[in-house]
């Protein structure tokens, strides 16, 4: 009787656990020196623009906008 309780109720789990994923990657750009830009990763929900990210010495962008861009051209 619990193995008919317990498998359903960690299918249900893990479909909740799958559901709350909805983040994607922003590629931001800062510049470390003249000549040298350091890219990071920030995690944001799907809903939100990665240029929303973007900070004084630092600009973000989308995933789908990587080597479209020159990092040179986003980091301030």
């Amino acid at each position: 009787m619990k193995k008919r309780l317990i498998i359903p109720a960690a299918l249900v789990l893990t479909a909740l656990c799958c559901s709350s994923c909805d983040e994607k990657a922003c590629y931001c750009y800062e510049r470390v020196s003249s000549s040298q830009v350091r890219e990071s990763i920030v995690y944001v929900d799907i809903e939100t623009p990665c240029s929303s990210q973007s900070r004084g010495g630092r600009g973000c962008i989308e995933s789908n906008e990587r080597g479209t861009i020159n990092p040179e051209d986003i980091a301030k």
